[in-house]
């Protein structure tokens, strides 16, 4: 344009305006394949190559996965600054169901107990030392065999450092695992070593209430007369926990013995069973001991249909009909009525 043009007569020319919003928005138009690709296909084939990574580190771990002979092997021979991890990972892995014919091995559990035999002389009491004690323990008590019986045995009553008292702890429980997975084989086995009772017995007396506690576990898993006995005795403990389990222990052999204590764990008012617990955890355990009690009733009933539960049934009662103001005042979980009403129900019926 020359600068005569400003002075132009004409009038300038005015284009003609689309419609409103025709100019705001963009032609509508099919979208193309590439588009589709870049939308769909290609987020598609990336989380499938995600997923085939996945797999495939999956499938590379399982196939390099030691199995317990070679962990076994790996423990006895490697060096020493990882052995508990993989005494550890042999416990959690004999807990597996692939492993049953391995649970059978006395070659096995033998190796093991040696190893843990000679840990146990040795006597170090560093952290790590105690910890590959502990998870050898438990990885015995996981065979269906009696081998090594005497080794967990010994590692229950060795009581030279307050650090063995982990090692002590694991070595009960693991015998009452075997002698429960014993107890399950077809035929059934019964767990007797000769040490088996005077160890426990002694075990029974011992001045840590945490050792007597899981003592009474394992003496109702044994069940011999010599173990129920005891648990007579034990059933007044002055420990609470381990008067309880000497309880449910007896209930569910028909014992008359465990009715005083059955009907104390149903007391929502008692609380020597969560003294030692945190306050935001005392429902929880609360609520546990009156569901344990309420289960070990049924089961004496069933086992002795006439003994006098008359302390028991109205402990019951109380519960069946508490509202909720008691029950948040006993801070006992809602779940307990229920719980209670049923019982009741199941105990008249076979009156």
């Amino acid at each position: 344009m020359n600068d005569s043009s400003l002075f132009s007569n004409e009038p300038p020319k005015i284009e003609p305006r689309p419609p409103l919003g025709e100019d705001l928005l963009p032609p509508v138009e099919q979208p193309s394949a590439r588009f589709i690709i870049q939308l769909f296909v290609v987020p598609a084939l990336i989380v499938a190559l995600i997923v085939a990574v996945w797999l495939a580190f999956n499938w590379l771990v399982r196939s390099t996965e030691l199995g317990p002979d070679q962990l076994i092997q790996g423990i006895e021979q490697g060096p020493n600054v990882a052995r508990w991890q993989r005494a550890r990972e042999l416990a959690d892995m004999l807990q597996d169901k692939r492993y049953p014919e391995f649970r059978q091995s006395h070659k096995a559990a033998g190796d093991l107990a040696r190893m843990l035999d000679r840990e146990l002389d040795e006597a170090e009491t560093k952290e790590g030392a105690i910890e590959f004690r502990k998870y050898l323990v438990r990885a015995l008590g996981e065979f269906d065999v009696e081998d090594g019986t005497d080794v967990l045995l010994k590692a229950a009553k060795t009581n030279r450092d307050p650090a063995d008292q982990k090692v002590r702890d694991a070595a009960i429980q693991a015998i009452a695992v075997r002698a429960y997975n014993l107890s399950k084989l077809n035929p059934p086995v019964q767990l007797s070593a000769a040490e088996l009772e005077p160890t426990l017995l002694q075990l029974a007396a011992d001045t840590d209430p945490v050792i007597r506690f899981q003592t009474a576990y394992t003496l109702g898993h044994i069940g011999t007369p010599v173990a129920v006995k005891q648990l007579e005795v034990m059933v007044d403990d002055p420990d609470a926990g381990t008067r309880y389990n000497a309880a449910v222990a007896l209930a569910h052999r028909g014992n008359v013995k465990s009715i005083d204590t059955l009907t104390e764990m149903l007391d929502m008012n008692e609380q020597a069973g969560v003294r030692d617990e945190k306050e935001e955890g005392k429902q929880f355990k609360r609520t546990v001991l009156i569901v344990s009690a309420i289960d070990a009733t049924r089961a004496l009933a069933k086992q002795n249909p006439k003994a006098n539960l008359a302390p028991i049934i109205s402990a019951l009662e109380q519960i069946a009909s508490a509202d909720k103001e008691t029950l948040k005042k006993a801070n006992v979980s809602p779940r307990v009525v229920s719980d209670a009403k049923v019982a009741l129900d199941l105990l008249k019926a076979e009156k």
